[in-house]
């Protein structure tokens, strides 16, 4: 019979079925992600007041589920959460952004990028990487519109005369994945964004660099 239990509460050290593991960037030798939302602690020796040192057996993590009500629809938004150890001191991180962190972009900042995970499918408890999905506020405001689950009177136009200026939506742009292998060219960054659903800021700052890459895909202007 088929094991039901959700990955996240698998507590055995013992791989599951397809299950694979990597350092989470930033706690190499310490701790890994897996691709089924799992995280764990690796063996390792760690200072001890009394013995000097002592010697901690790798688990596999406790995730806590925090539901945040829907103010519209009424039920619970899923994430979920682990805590790890930095610099002697417990601290508590968003499991997907963890995932997504270890097998897609390394690079993402918890800090200061801004920028949220989301759950492609919904399902707070589905932290697989092709499950994940990276967005800006206003990309996470409109996806949230569209499932019905704010009220429309949430959503702000937010004032992009000024951005607009400065940033031009007409240039030729070419789409890329994260090998170099060309995908696709958009006669302006418009409707790249358009057929894509990516913000059209969102494939300038890639195209000018300011992101190596979003969501699996680089851009870049059209050479002349």
């Amino acid at each position: 019979m088929a094991d039901l239990t959700p990955p996240y509460q698998n507590k055995s050290l013992a791989d599951i079925p397809g299950e694979v593991w990597k350092d989470i960037p930033g706690f190499e030798s310490t701790y890994q992600a897996s691709t089924l939302g799992r995280i764990k602690s690796l063996d390792r020796i760690i200072p001890h007041p009394r013995l000097y040192q002592q010697f901690v057996k790798g688990q596999i993590l406790s995730q806590k589920v925090n539901q945040n009500q829907n103010l519209k629809t009424g039920d619970p938004s899923i994430y979920l959460s682990v805590t790890l150890t930095v610099e002697s001191e417990p601290k508590c991180f968003n499991t997907r952004r963890l995932i997504y962190k270890t097998f897609i972009d390394p690079h993402l900042d918890y800090e200061k990028d801004g920028l949220y995970v989301i759950n492609l499918d919904g399902d707070g408890y589905n932290n697989q990487p092709e499950n994940l999905r990276l967005m800006t506020k206003s990309e996470k405001s409109l996806r949230a519109f569209a499932r019905d689950r704010v009220p429309p009177s949430i959503l702000k136009t937010g004032d992009r005369t000024h951005w607009r200026k400065n940033y031009s939506t007409s240039k030729p742009v070419e789409q890329y994945d994260l090998k170099g292998n060309f995908i696709k060219e958009y006669r302006s960054i418009k409707e790249a964004a358009r057929q894509t659903r990516i913000e059209d800021k969102v494939i300038i700052q890639v195209a000018k660099g300011m992101y190596k890459q979003w969501n699996g895909f680089v851009w870049k202007y059209r050479e002349k």
